[in-house]
Order: structure tokens, then sequence, then C-alpha cells
């Protein structure tokens, strides 16, 4: 049994710590932009950084272009009309 299904119970706990560690490694990315001379002339940088933290999706999207993004990052670029073809057939 998997640790991930054996420690069920926890899921709160693990969520917890999966977004503080989101957090963490988005205040290193913000801290590396706000420290970037390529974007020092950029306005309001630090209102617009962490404006879009607040727009973040707590959980990912599960849409058609979401998947079709995945499906292109593992190699395996699939069209629109292949993906809407391949979910009817319950290949995911």
């Amino acid at each position: 049994m998997s640790v991930a299904l054996s420690n069920r119970f926890q899921g709160g706990k693990a969520f917890g710590l999966l977004k503080a560690q989101q957090e963490r490694r988005l205040a290193e990315i913000n801290r590396e932009f706000l420290c970037d001379q390529k974007y020092s002339d950029e306005e309001n940088l630090p209102e617009k950084l962490t404006a879009f933290k607040g727009n973040r999706p707590a959980f990912p999207p599960t849409d058609l272009m979401s998947l079709k993004r995945m499906m292109e990052k593992l190699g395996v670029p699939k069209t629109h009309l292949e993906m809407k073809k391949m979910i009817s057939e319950g290949g995911y």
C-alpha cells in the first residue's frame, strides 16, 4: 500500500504542508523577479506579483486545455479533436 493511501487520515495535514511548501517556493520566485535587473523598470512589480499570488486556484483546473498542455509536456501532443475523442472513449 502506498504512503498516500495508508495516510489518508492525514490528508488535511499533508495538504497544509504542500500549501506551505508552494508558498515558500512562490516567495523565492517573487524575490528572484524583484532582484532581477531585467524587471527593474517594471512599474508596481511587487503589487503585480501579489495580485498574481491571490489569483492562483487552490486546485489545478481539469479542463480540456489543461489536459492538452499536460499531454504536450509528456511528449505526446494531441489536437483538440483528438483530446475530445480520447475523453469520449474513456482513455483519460
